[in-house]
């Protein structure tokens, strides 16, 4: 059941927007949501110009990346709702401003299940079929949900997904230890801030943001092992068009999960697009990469919503 707030001072204008980013014309209104399990998520919802838009032209669902938080996302909302679509994210659980254990997954697919709640709410009152937007390992649960044909999606857009990871041998064998003794035992989250962009500020403020999180648990990197591979399996089952959007220099995940994903997906559903020398966090990227993003991003948006008769 969702339930209205009002904005919280404590979360609201959080640290992690790129240096250059203006404060947010759209701001969110938020909300909470309380899942089957009683956990009780926080959902931001961003609604385009009324001025320029008489109804939204189209709605995103927007799943973020591991360790982070949907308020990291404000500029990437401004542009969506720019095009005239209305956005919808939420903070997973355990992560950002949403309750449960922190940085804990209690089985395979609790991201899953969570993001179709959010979407069984969402849809009936939008009346129509969302977007769905992911972030690393947003990018994998939302391939996921696609792939898995868990509900009927418009489109599909994913930056820098989590498809596949370089993880050694050793750091294999620790995470079944860890899985096996102690799945839910916290230990320093190894994404080494520097590697998310080019854009120093932006790394500043990940550091400084007491909303990101800085440990992970062997139940969430097993969702993650578990995720990507069966996404990679069921990629030729994709039904809605495709935009994905690569780092090449990504040392955050490995972009060759992208390659494989975007292989095996129907040829006339998929785009991809390939920024050579970016870092994992294209949104964030410094200028002009950056804006590169989000021309092409915004391209594939208003070409997909003119053929679909908006």
């Amino acid at each position: 059941m969702e339930q209205p707030m009002t904005d919280d001072p404590a979360i609201a204008g959080v640290a992690g927007m790129p240096a250059d980013t203006p404060a947010g014309t759209h701001a969110p209104v938020q909300s909470r949501q309380r899942m089957r399990d009683g956990t009780e998520l926080l959902l931001r919802t961003w609604q385009p110009d009324p001025a320029r838009f008489a109804e939204p032209l189209g709605s995103v669902l927007l799943v973020h990346g591991l360790a982070e938080h949907a308020g990291r996302y404000q500029h990437v909302a401004d542009v969506l709702c720019g095009l005239g679509l209305r956005v919808r994210a939420h903070d997973l659980r355990g992560h950002g401003a949403s309750g449960g254990a922190r940085m804990v997954a209690d089985h395979q697919d609790a991201y899953l299940d969570d993001l179709a709640e959010i979407y069984d709410a969402a849809v009936p009152g939008w009346n129509e079929l969302p977007i769905l937007l992911g972030h690393s390992m947003g990018g994998m649960i939302a391939a996921r949900f696609a792939t898995a044909r868990v509900r009927p999606v418009r489109a599909l857009v994913l930056s820098s997904p989590a498809l596949a990871l370089r993880l050694s041998g050793p750091m294999l064998a620790l995470h079944r230890v860890l899985l096996a003794l102690a799945p839910r035992l916290r230990v320093p989250n190894p994404i080494d801030a520097r590697l998310l962009s080019h854009d120093p500020a932006v790394v500043a403020a990940y550091r400084s943001d007491p909303l990101v999180q800085t440990t992970i648990t062997a139940s969430v990197l097993e969702s993650f092992i578990r995720g990507m591979a069966q996404a990679q399996a069921d990629a030729a089952l994709l039904e809605a068009p495709m935009l994905m959007l690569v780092g090449g220099a990504d040392r955050v995940v490995d972009p060759a999960g992208s390659r494989s994903f975007f292989d095996h997906a129907p040829p006339e559903l998929r785009e991809q697009v390939w920024f050579e020398h970016g870092y994992h966090e294209i949104f964030n990227e410094a200028q002009p990469l950056r804006g590169e993003v989000f021309a092409a991003l915004t391209g594939w948006l208003q070409r997909h919503l003119q053929q679909q008769g908006h």
